[in-house]
């Protein structure tokens, strides 16, 4: 997620491009075993998840977040995803993305690929809308489709973090963590 409302909202759907426990078409199943709100600086926005099955494949996800500060590129993205064979075995980080600022995130990726749908679910800012004031920003029965996420992973254990930071302070951290099976 890049501003709070698009800080959250890319945390909120990475996060939740990582998640459905239910079947994967006929032979993969994702199952996720942990989904927690690590840190969360109240002072600067509150946020809120639910997820529920819609049907196999399709979640519907829903939130808010409430912002309590202005955010601008100053504020950025970090985001993490680690595998290992076992469930006991050590993490090997293979994706490890560069900060992103808030504006030049809702000006590329949340213009291109979360935008055009969010915004019949949510009062999702404008991509062209940076500094972001402060806001409750809401997202209601958004389907996620999974489908494509279960055919790009292979089978074994997985670590996503999802960071929304400022003057390099943590201010939102999601982490999940989900097997893929074959």
């Amino acid at each position: 997620m890049a501003s709070p409302s698009f800080g959250y909202l890319l945390v909120l759907a990475t996060v939740l491009l990582f998640i459905n426990p239910n079947e994967v078409g006929a032979k993969r199943t994702l199952r996720l075993y942990k989904l927690e709100k690590v840190v969360e600086k109240k002072e600067d926005l509150q946020s809120h998840l639910r997820i529920a099955e819609f049907e196999e494949g399709v979640l519907k996800v829903s939130g808010d977040l409430k912002q309590h500060v202005t955010i601008d590129n100053d504020w950025t993205i970090h985001f993490t995803i680690s595998r290992a064979d076992g469930h006991d075995e050590e993490y090997e980080e293979i994706l490890d993305l560069p900060d992103l600022g808030v504006c030049d995130v809702m000006k590329t990726y949340y213009k291109e690929f979360l935008y055009n749908e969010l915004k019949e679910y949510s009062n999702a800012p404008h991509p062209n809308t940076c500094p972001l004031p402060p806001e409750h920003y809401q997202l209601e029965d958004y389907p996620m489709d999974v489908h494509l996420l279960k055919k790009l992973l292979i089978p074994g254990y997985y670590r996503i973090t999802s960071r929304l930071l400022h003057n390099d302070h943590i201010k939102l951290e999601y982490m999940a963590e989900l097997e893929m099976k074959e």
